[in-house]
């Protein structure tokens, strides 16, 4: 029995054409879709009981305390201290979500779609919801443990911003740790991605290896109290499970269909757009609310020319397919027909 060579040669382009970088086939993200919203409940459950024990000098204001002043005698070793500092980059959002956008760009470009970008961007606007929260919350960041305790002896009142209680520090964006849920969503959309072309032990170390490290690395550096940790991941996984719920590679489109396949040109503009999103929070005030206003309307004004593009297109290709009019192919004058005898 002889193999075809067909089948010989489908043996070899099949497992090599996932890493073909700009090609023919179709992008889904890696992952089952999460049966159930009872384990999302119990997070945010999780998530408000944290919130409520640390909004009074409860027992987890107190070992949130005395972790930090652990922290404080612990940084003696420098090299220790570098590591930490290294490994809290595994949640910064600028390390990070640059290399996650990279990955989405390589997948658009891949499948010749919009829809890797898309979910980039719509995951990843979450995280200003996230800063949003830690605004108004308004716990104190941990780089200040001795003066949060003169202000308050009894247990470091963590959630004002008042100076009965937070020791008049204005940067209060302690709880939950951005870096938290940087590692637990990012690397989620990464093994979302990328998980069809990487092999099993490199998913579980993308989504377990970066929150262990963050975790570690932020207390020991006193950059967060110890419970900013456990809410941010608990927000990670809610935000992450979510995401896996919606059909990136089968959900309509809408107005963006003009963009579906996607040329080179419409993923690069896309990526630009992008990241002026994302560095308009980097910006001064007035830049700031100037790019979020220029931004969308770059983006609708391109969005509107695409579409007249396409109905223009879509309008010749109809004309072509009608063929020339009477004026262009004159009717050819009928024949008598011989089939019949004259009478």
């Amino acid at each position: 029995m002889t193999v075809r060579d067909d089948a010989f040669v489908g043996q070899i382009i099949t497992p090599l054409r996932r890493y073909i970088p700009v090609g023919w086939f179709d992008w889904e993200p890696y992952g089952k879709r999460p049966k159930s919203w009872w384990p999302d409940l119990f997070m945010f459950l999780g998530f408000l009981a944290l919130a409520f024990f640390v909004s009074y000098p409860s027992w987890l204001v107190h070992l949130d305390l005395e972790v930090r002043l652990w922290a404080v005698d612990a940084n003696d070793l420098e090299w220790l201290t570098a590591v930490a500092r290294g490994g809290a980059e595994f949640g910064q959002a600028r390390t990070v979500a640059t290399v996650t956008l990279l990955i989405a760009i390589w997948c658009a470009l891949r499948s010749r779609s919009i829809r890797p970008l898309l979910m980039y961007v719509i995951s990843f606007i979450t995280l200003a919801s996230i800063l949003g929260l830690k605004h108004l919350l308004g716990r104190p960041l941990s780089q200040h443990p001795f003066k949060l305790l003169e202000v308050s002896p009894e247990g470091p009142m963590l959630f004002t911003y008042h100076a009965e209680g937070g020791g008049a520090i204005v940067d209060a964006t302690a709880f939950p740790s951005g870096h938290a849920v940087n590692s637990i969503l990012l690397f989620g959309l990464i093994v979302m991605l990328i998980g069809h072309v990487i092999p099993a032990w490199a998913r579980w170390a993308l989504l377990i290896a970066p929150p262990v490290i963050v975790f570690t690395s932020q207390v020991y550096l006193g950059q967060h109290w110890l419970s900013d940790e456990p809410a941010g991941f608990l927000l990670g996984l809610i935000i992450i499970r979510s995401a896996k719920r919606v059909p990136w590679h089968t959900i309509p489109l809408g107005p963006l269909k003009v963009f579906d396949p996607a040329t080179r040109r419409t993923i690069l503009i896309s990526v630009l757009l992008i990241l002026g999103v994302m560095l308009t929070p980097t910006l001064h005030l007035i830049p700031a609310l100037i790019s979020a206003a220029v931004l969308p309307t770059l983006g609708l004004i391109w969005l509107w020319l695409s579409t007249k593009a396409k109905q223009h297109r879509e309008a010749l290709e109809a004309a072509e397919a009608e063929g020339p009019g009477p004026e262009g192919d004159p009717e050819i004058p009928s024949q008598p027909s011989d089939s019949h005898p004259k009478a």
